[in-house]
């Protein structure tokens, strides 16, 4: 039986371990996989009743919760992703907290869950479909785990205000289940795991959200416990309990055991959420502020919605994102997304990864501030003091070029667009690499594509691409070859024996492309302190 939700807070290193202690004996139990085996325990013990046996009512409200759920952690990993991006430049993040102490690493991951626990009962449950995700001793002994949990949760373009569906975290087992889930003839089941599901991620997106906050010491959000807007469900009751399901999976003896268990957890249960309820506050189910007791919640005039909303515009946000279509009528499980859909492009300058790409927290701050800053801005080179340097074509054909190959690298990741990228941008600087007394390191610019396109080959990529353009008569970046432009007031240089393309007769070679781009205007050069992207 897990621990209380009131140890978490007494003693948490006691409530830790004996969570520790109860998946270990669980995952023993059931050495093909937890998933599985907390799939069949959520069905056999649930909160509810039968999915199938709920009233539309009350139907309408699970739907409601679970939607809710999924628009929270959408809503966290956006703010995640907007706080933590700046810090993913130069590999800062990661260096720093692979060289915090395994003791601070743990105990951050701990508070964190203590903190997230505590305010949710359903949250606390949740530990049992994670156990790998939030094991505390696994985050002390390897901090690339935090680290991976972060970068898969980051939302890849973080200019959206409202992005449609949360990300989930990856795992073989919940997600073969996940995969036959539309095949499945039972709805409770397809419930039971959409709800499980849910409840999993979310209680991982906040954890990581409030160790990230205070890692790096920023402002921890604040958890509410919710108010209800409608009369709790029934539990279901003893007798209801499958007992030959149970006898079957684990014994006569241990069934017994379940089924005591299990009324005593139900009691439990009673007990927290008249205890919460005593407390809690209205939230408003779109910007998820809590009432200060001053602002009266209005519900819908055409069919009396029992979900709060705060303000005229909140009412107006939720009005056009979807309550239009579904007023007057109680929601059904088709309302409710199996998995997580595809992202939509946007009307952002970059748009969302394709193909199944997933960018880098460096790559995603790029995107963030491309999307944010001026459309003259092409790229941004990180320097050293906080300040970035802004490249800008004003030849719109050499722009039209670098935009293709750079777009093609963000959207998809090729390694060729990259590798064209990166050569392009070191070809720029070969020969000017102080602008307006600015020091640009070209071995810094190959390791901010490495880092943020995750390339560990990128120079020897590039050197190839440095041999094509020597090999070209104009002596062009790859770029320039693989994107053809018109070149009609181009003089191409004599054939010369040396390597750069200059005779004692004047500049020719990769000069003259300069010469086409305007020697002193042909780039754009700003420096700034960096901010929050």
């Amino acid at each position: 039986m897990p621990p209380s939700i009131q140890l978490a807070s007494s003693d948490p290193r006691a409530w830790d371990e004996k969570w520790a202690k109860l998946l270990a004996e669980y995952a023993l139990k059931m050495p093909i996989g937890t998933p599985i085996f907390f799939f069949e325990a959520w069905n056999l013990q649930c909160m509810t009743s039968k999915f199938s046996t709920h009233t539309p009512e009350q139907r309408h409200h699970l739907i409601q919760h679970i939607r809710g759920i999924r628009k929270i952690l959408a809503g966290t990993q956006l703010d995640m992703t907007r706080c933590a991006a700046p810090f993913f430049v130069g590999q800062e993040l990661q260096r720093r907290w692979m060289s915090a102490t395994p003791a601070k690493r743990g105990d951050l991951i701990l508070a964190a869950l203590v903190s997230t626990c505590s305010v949710y009962p359903a949250l606390h449950d949740a530990r049992h479909y994670c156990a790998k995700e939030m094991d505390v001793e696994s985050h002390r002994q390897d901090g690339r785990l935090f680290l991976d949990l972060f970068q898969e949760m980051m939302v890849q373009n973080p200019t959206d205000n409202d992005p449609e569906s949360p990300t989930y975290i990856a795992h073989p087992a919940w997600d073969a289940m996940a995969a036959d889930q539309k095949a499945w003839t039972s709805t409770d089941k397809q419930f039971a795991l959409t709800f499980i599901l849910a409840e999993r991620n979310m209680l991982i997106g906040f954890v990581v959200f409030f160790t990230l906050c205070s890692f790096l010491e920023l402002p921890t959000p604040q958890l509410h416990s919710s108010k209800a807007t409608h009369k709790p469900l029934k539990r279901i009751k003893d007798d209801s309990v499958d007992q030959a399901t149970l006898r079957k999976l684990y014994g006569e003896e241990a069934a017994k055991g379940i089924t005591k268990a299990t009324r005593e957890t139900n009691k439990g249960y009673c007990i927290q959420e008249k205890e919460m309820y005593a407390t809690a506050k209205q939230v408003c189910h779109s910007c998820q502020q809590p009432n200060d007791t001053t602002t009266k919640y209005p519900r819908c005039k055409r069919c009396w919605d029992t979900v709060q909303r705060e303000v005229f515009d909140c009412q107006k946000v939720d009005w056009k994102a979807g309550h239009k279509k579904e007023c007057g009528r109680w929601l059904q499980f088709e309302d409710l997304p199996l998995s997580t859909p595809e992202q939509h492009s946007s009307g952002s300058r970059i748009g969302p990864p394709l193909h199944g790409f997933k960018r880098s927290g460096a790559l995603i701050c790029q995107v963030s501030a491309l999307n944010t800053l001026s459309s003259e801005k092409e790229y941004h080179i990180f320097l050293e003091n906080d300040c970035v340097l802004y490249v800008s074509f004003p030849d719109p054909s050499i722009r039209a070029a670098f935009r293709a190959c750079r777009d093609k690298a963000l959207m998809t990741g090729d390694r060729r667009a990259v590798a064209m990228l990166a050569h392009f941008l070191r070809f720029i600087y070969c020969n000017d690499p102080q602008p307006q007394g600015i020091r640009v390191d070209q071995a810094a610019i190959m390791k901010q594509i490495m880092d943020e396109y995750e390339f560990p080959e990128l120079v020897v990529a590039v050197n190839e691409m440095e041999q094509q353009m020597y090999r070209d008569a104009a002596r062009r970046p790859y770029v320039l070859l693989v994107f053809p432009l018109s070149f009609d007031d181009y003089d191409y240089p004599r054939q010369t024996s040396d390597r750069r393309g200059r005779d004692p007769g004047g500049t020719v070679g990769d000069n003259a492309v300069r010469d086409r781009l305007g020697r002193s205007d042909w780039r754009g050069f700003h420096s700034r302190r960096s901010g929050t992207v």
